[in-house]
């Protein structure tokens, strides 16, 4: 049968065992949350990278034939695209999402969506255009601008310079201009 009673040897003895363990300072405590924090925004970051990059639309102009279906999807939805029309370059200046903004050139017209423009929605007939002007971004991380000149009017819009394909979206308009068919 066991005794209820202890021996004062063992109490003396786990006292101590427990005078041996170190206790983490408050310094410490503090530095591991902020690492903690700093790995989860870090992470969240990325997955926010991971997004833009595999949903958002891509920095450049797509060229004939590659404009993703849900952008086109878009164009239709704001008004911009009729049926039959074929899209020759696309360009978004939005960063996350192709509503955010773009501009597209068709075998029938130029369209600029800009949702917190007066109109959203600007489309242009290449009869209406009386002149074109590309000003060139010294940079790829900057766009370059083409001037619409209308009859009334002119028409700034951002198109990326990256892979050249600035000088294609004008050379497109300015074809479509110079010989309408």
């Amino acid at each position: 049968m066991r005794s209820n009673t202890s021996d004062q040897s063992d109490q003396i003895v786990i006292a101590q065992e427990l005078r041996g363990v170190r206790r983490i300072s408050g310094w410490l405590k503090v530095f591991l949350i902020c690492v903690s924090l700093l790995g989860v925004v870090c992470g969240g970051g990325i997955l926010f990278l991971m997004y833009v990059a595999i949903i958002g639309p891509a920095t450049y102009v797509y060229p004939p034939g590659q404009t993703p279906q849900r952008f086109l999807t878009v164009a239709k939805e704001v008004g911009g695209l009729q049926a039959g029309e074929n899209v020759e370059f696309f360009y978004s200046a939005g960063f996350t999402d192709v509503k955010e903004g773009f501009t597209y050139v068709s075998d029938q017209k130029v369209v600029v969506y800009d949702p917190e423009g007066n109109p959203p929605l600007v489309s242009i007939d290449y009869g209406d255009i009386q002149g074109l002007e590309l000003e060139r971004a010294d940079s790829s991380l900057l766009d370059s601008v083409i001037a619409v000149v209308l009859e009334d009017s002119y028409i700034l819009i951002p198109v990326a310079s990256e892979k050249d394909r600035d000088i294609d979206f004008f050379e497109a308009i300015e074809g479509r201009v110079r010989d309408p068919e």
